[in-house]
């Protein structure tokens, strides 16, 4: 916008010079007008993540954590056991979130046990862990965020309880083992979470869900291949 607007005005002065250099001309030169240029603003809406405030990372032997208003929210398992098994309490504040990557790249991790005060498990939160065989989706999470589970190419099932509103994107990309899959809330909506790459896998969905619809629909699936569960 700055470049057009003075790109007119300097436009506009070379006029006024050429007008007043030919004082014996009858004529008068134009005058140039300024083009309109509406300013347009971003309507993107911008989601904070944790690395946009300051944080207080805590320690324990295995867990780097943060205390919030809502909970504890694990932000780093920092140990090397193959099965782990999340508290359920840090410092008396329940744990209510697997965070911002928490277990990314943990290569050896081949089972997790997720606590039932669990509601929130974070983007990436277990990206590229590629021996993670075993892990639980307690029935009071409400969400997984974008990437969760990103590469976990041993992962064989997965089950996602009804308390369970939304999956993001991307949660399920490269999980090139996984064979079944579960829905129970009958009206989760599909948001592109990687499902089309993986032609081994059945989704089990209530009768006449939205889950079940969606499935049904993936360019890959055909109606035999998508199970129902009664």
């Amino acid at each position: 916008m700055n470049r057009i607007t003075i790109s007119a005005i300097t436009a506009l002065f070379a006029l006024t010079l050429a007008g007043c250099a030919s004082g014996n001309s009858s004529s008068e030169a134009p005058i140039a007008e300024t083009p309109e240029v509406q300013e347009t603003e971003s309507a993107q809406p911008t989601t904070e993540r944790p690395t946009d405030r300051e944080r207080n990372i805590e320690e324990t032997t295995d867990f780097e954590y943060e205390i919030l208003d809502k909970g504890a929210v694990i932000t780093r398992y920092t140990g090397n056991e193959t099965e782990v098994v999340i508290p359920s309490s840090i410092e008396n504040a329940p744990v209510v979130e697997i965070g911002f990557y928490a277990f990314e790249a943990k290569y050896d991790l081949r089972a997790v046990t997720l606590p039932d005060t669990l509601t929130l498990i974070g983007e990436g939160a277990f990206m590229d862990c590629t021996s993670l065989e075993s892990i639980n989706i307690p029935e009071t999470v409400t969400g997984i965020d974008r990437g969760a589970f990103v590469d976990c190419v041993s992962l064989t099932e997965i089950t996602v309880p009804a308390t369970c509103g939304y999956i993001r994107e991307e949660a399920f990309t490269a999980c090139e083992g996984l064979r079944d899959l579960t829905i129970m809330n009958p009206d989760i909506i599909y948001e592109n979470w990687g499902l089309e790459w993986l032609p081994d896998v059945a989704i089990h969905a209530p009768e006449g869900s939205a889950a079940q619809k969606w499935a049904e629909s993936l360019p890959r699936y055909t109606e035999d291949e998508t199970e129902v569960m009664y």
